[in-house]
């Protein structure tokens, strides 16, 4: 079972960006002389972890209901400096914080227009983290 900070997750939530990152950071500049400066360090935090639900034709997968949805945008909504708890399913968990610096870090489009919304409304998700 998925969950961050005590929110039940759907299972099928695809980390998008898994391997797109590494522990190492790097300063590149160009001196006056025109020497090149090449700076590099171990970065211990920061790595995105990008959940997302996706639709596959009809198929949709990771859908999520619109009350936990108005939970996890509740919870996006907080300021803090405190780590929240993510576990995935396959068991591994991790010290996160919401990414508010690449756009909204929790958004949703609803699997169909359904007027009025109700709580079991279902929606494909993209919730946007990284490690603290």
């Amino acid at each position: 079972m998925s969950t961050l900070e005590g929110i039940t997750l759907p299972d099928d939530l695809q980390w998008i960006d898994e391997f797109d990152w590494l522990p190492v950071s790097q300063q590149v500049e160009v001196s006056t002389g025109g020497a090149l400066i090449v700076e590099e360090f171990a970065q211990q935090r920061g790595r995105p972890i990008t959940l997302e639900g996706r639709m596959e034709g009809n198929v949709g997968f990771a859908m999520i209901r619109r009350d936990v949805l108005l939970a996890l945008r509740a919870l996006a909504a907080v300021a803090r400096t405190a780590p929240m708890a993510l576990t995935l399913d396959d068991g591994r968990t991790f010290h996160v914080l919401f990414r508010h610096d690449d756009g909204v870090a929790v958004t949703a489009k609803p699997l169909k227009h359904i007027v009025p919304a109700q709580d079991a409304d279902l929606y494909s998700i993209t919730i946007r983290l990284m490690e603290a």
